[in-house]
């Protein structure tokens, strides 16, 4: 074997190493927030069901309550533990790229984790809340309203997830005029076709077929949107500017 052979083996040896070690960070941080979450089990379920307004929940099969509580217990651990996964990924890729690069990187790891946790506080505090009170507002003569624990966290997740992913819109667009694939004066162009198709796709995921339930999501989108918007136009004149600059 040469010696660039052995380099290479040994590199390769050393990067598979280092993927290890971050593999088994990732998965401790998980397993301890999973434990932290198990210990405090009954405050974060108190927490969960806060926006039902005290509305009568119910199991409805003898090993739902354990279910129940392993779920809360394993989505607890992954937000405990989602900045140290964050971390462990960053950490091993950008030592091989340039720094300007990796720069980026960081900034839109950064940034989009924050976005994430302002779309769960968003859902937590706003469009949940509101959702369940017009939801169980509505009663059938001869029939009681009893709410299946598993299905409310059903639709708690279905509605955090369709948020946190709405707030990722403005690192997309941002992103994406950054590195020249989206123009603003396009995205502008096409406003009413991306509301449409927006409108579609959130009437298919979301967990509700009522009207009112479908605009307290819909609406913030579109203000996403359109600050999004805004962010890109930002970008680009920068962009501009710095082109000019480089000219002279």
């Amino acid at each position: 074997m040469t010696s660039l052979q052995t380099n290479e083996t040994e590199s390769i040896l050393e990067h598979v190493g280092e993927l290890r070690k971050k593999i088994f960070i990732s998965l401790g941080a998980f397993i301890i927030g999973v434990i932290i979450s198990h210990i405090f089990n009954k405050e974060i379920i108190a927490f969960l069901l806060k926006p039902a307004g005290g509305q009568n929940l119910i199991f409805l099969s003898p090993l739902e309550p354990l279910f129940f509580i392993f779920k809360i217990d394993f989505i607890g651990g992954f937000i405990l533990s989602f900045p140290v996964i964050i971390w462990s990924i960053l950490s091993y890729i950008t030592p091989a790229l340039p720094k300007r690069i990796s720069g980026a990187i960081v900034i839109f790891f950064i940034t989009s984790t924050i976005l994430l946790f302002l779309g769960l506080l968003y859902a937590f505090f706003v469009t949940i809340p509101i959702s369940l009170k017009f939801l169980f507002s509505i009663n059938i003569t001869g029939i009681e309203n009893n709410f299946s624990v598993e299905k409310y966290l059903s639709f708690f997740m279905t509605q955090a997830i369709i948020i946190m992913t709405v707030f990722q819109v403005p690192i997309l667009i941002v992103g994406g005029v950054s590195v020249g694939v989206l123009k603003t004066k396009l995205l502008g162009l096409k406003r009413k076709y991306i509301y449409i198709g927006l409108l579609v796709a959130l009437a298919i995921i979301t967990p509700t077929s009522d009207i009112f339930s479908l605009a307290i999501i819909f609406i913030p989108c579109l203000l996403i949107f359109e600050i999004s918007l805004i962010g890109g136009r930002i970008v680009e004149s920068l962009k501009k500017n710095k082109t000019q600059k480089n000219m002279y």
